[in-house]
C-alpha cells in the first residue's frame, strides 16, 4: 500500500554479541522482543505499526507511526533485554532510528517496505561503531535536530548501556508509567523477593531515570513540535 508523504521512524536492531548466544537463548530473546514491543503498543496506542519484523537469527525491525516514541521505545526494549542479563550472560541489542518519509508499507512484513527512513535505519546499524543507539533524519529541516542527534541520543546511549539488570527492570517499569508501588507489587518472581517502594526507588536514583525521563519528555515535545512544522 502506498503511504506517500507521511512522516515514520524506523527501528532496526541487531542483537550484540549474539555469535555468544546458544540457539535457544537467541530464540528466546527475538521473541522478547517482538513480546515487548507488544506490550509497548499496548500502554502508548497507535505508536507501533503491525508488528516486529525478526530476520535471521539476531536481527529486526519495527515501524512506528508514532516518531515522538521512538526514543522511549528504543529504551523499552533495550532494557526488556538488559533485565534479563545475568552473571554469564549479557543481553542487549543495538538500534538505529531512522525518521522520514516512506513510500511503501509492506502488508507482509515491515522489512519488505520502502522509503528515506527504511533506508536510513538500514544502513545506520550497520555503521554504528561502539554505540547502541543511534538516529538520523531524511528530513528537509534536519538541521532542527542536530542536538538530538548529535547529543541527546549518545547522552542517553551511554546511560542505559551502564544499566545493570536491577535497574533495567525498575526503568522497564517507569517508561511505561508504572509507578514505584506498581514495580514493586508486580516483581518479578525469578529476580527474588520483591522489593521494597523504597528500593525501586533507589535503583531509578541508580539508573538516573529523573533525568533521563526529563530528557524523555523533553525529546518527544521537540519532535513532536519539529514534525508538526515539517508540515
Amino acid at each position: 500500500m502506498p503511504e506517500k508523504g507521511n512522516i515514520h521512524a524506523v527501528l532496526t536492531g541487531d542483537l550484540v554479541r549474539s555469535s555468544r548466544l546458544t540457539s535457544s537463548q537467541s530464540t528466546e530473546t527475538m521473541n522478547l522482543l517482538k513480546s515487548s514491543a507488544s506490550l509497548f503498543e499496548a500502554a502508548f496506542p497507535g505508536t507501533v505499526y503491525g508488528s516486529m519484523d525478526t530476520f535471521r537469527h539476531d536481527s529486526w525491525q519495527l515501524l512506528l507511526s508514532n516518531p515522538g516514541h521512538a526514543l522511549r521505545i528504543s529504551l523499552f526494549l533495550r532494557t526488556a533485554l538488559k533485565m534479563e542479563s545475568d552473571a554469564t550472560t549479557k543481553y542487549d541489542t543495538r538500534i538505529s532510528i531512522g525518521i522520514g518519509e516512506v513510500e511503501y508499507i509492506s502488508s507482509e512484513r515491515i522489512s519488505d517496505s520502502r522509503g528515506p527512513s527504511f533506508t536510513l535505519s538500514g544502513k545506520g546499524v550497520d555503521s554504528m561503531k561502539g554505540a547502541c543507539l543511534a538516529l538520523g533524519v531524511a528530513l528537509e529541516n534536519d538541521e532542527a535536530w542536530n542536538e538530538m542527534v548529535h547529543a541527546v541520543v549518545p547522552l542517553l546511549d551511554c546511560i542505559a548501556t551502564d544499566w545493570t539488570p536491577t535497574e533495567s527492570q525498575a526503568v522497564n517499569a517507569a517508561l511505561l508509567g508504572k509507578t514505584q508501588e506498581e514495580t514493586a507489587r508486580n516483581w518479578p518472581e525469578k529476580r527474588g523477593s520483591a522489593p521494597s517502594r523504597q528500593a525501586v526507588g533507589d535503583s531509578l536514583i541508580r539508573a538516573h531515570w529523573g533525568t533521563v525521563h526529563s530528557v524523555l519528555v523533553w525529546a518527544e515535545k521537540k519532535v513532536s513540535e519539529t514534525l508538526h512544522n515539517h508540515k
